[in-house]
């Protein structure tokens, strides 16, 4: 029983790696299950057994994007054992470098909430949280680096962050990076004066 378990829920996970590839790489509306279905092998029968909806398999690629970002992004940076400040330029290094592997892939997150914002309440939130949790991450990075106004400052360096992806991915390449960096330098600078 266990082992039927436990290979069910690889097959769902399979699903879901398939069905992340797809959708980061060419949207969620634009992308039908049909297409997934005929790369993978796996039949309709197979897939809505283990999903109900096509909407409620976003939403475990999007559980599953967030623990992707965790590991590629947030855990890399912080297992370094830089300093805060150092970890926050890190945070874009790291994800200027991930836009290199697959310049196509912005925030899967803002790319869910903007598909389905006013259309499916789950996945728009699903999506949101993605965001929040960068910003959150930020500002977590701020306030142990001292900074008085690390709410603020977090969600400023936010903004720089998000806007560095997304011309990133618009122009085809990663040179956004360093004036963002640059930026970021620049609001520590501010934050620290008298």
């Amino acid at each position: 029983m266990m082992e039927q378990a436990n290979r069910g829920e690889a097959k769902r996970q399979e699903i879901v790696g398939w069905a992340f590839d797809h959708f980061y790489d060419g949207g969620f509306h634009a992308t039908g299950v049909d297409k997934i279905l005929a790369e993978t092998g796996i039949s309709k029968r197979t897939l809505y057994k283990y999903f109900a909806s096509k909407e409620e398999l976003i939403e475990a690629v999007l559980a599953h994007y967030a623990v992707w970002m965790s590991e590629r992004l947030f855990d890399r940076v912080a297992a370094s054992g830089r300093d805060p400040r150092e970890q926050i330029i890190g945070l874009f290094d790291a994800r200027k470098e991930m836009l290199e592997e697959y310049p196509a892939r912005g925030c899967l997150g803002l790319k869910a909430a903007q598909e389905y914002i006013g259309k499916h309440a789950g996945i728009a939130a699903k999506g949101k949280a993605a965001a929040n949790y960068v910003e959150q991450a930020f500002i977590s990075l701020c306030v142990k680096s001292g900074f008085a106004r690390a709410e603020a400052l977090g969600r400023q360096i936010n903004i720089i962050f998000q806007g560095a992806v997304l011309l990133s991915q618009i122009r085809g390449d990663t040179k956004a990076f360093a004036a963002a960096k640059s930026a970021v330098r620049t609001l520590f600078a501010s934050a620290d004066a008298p």
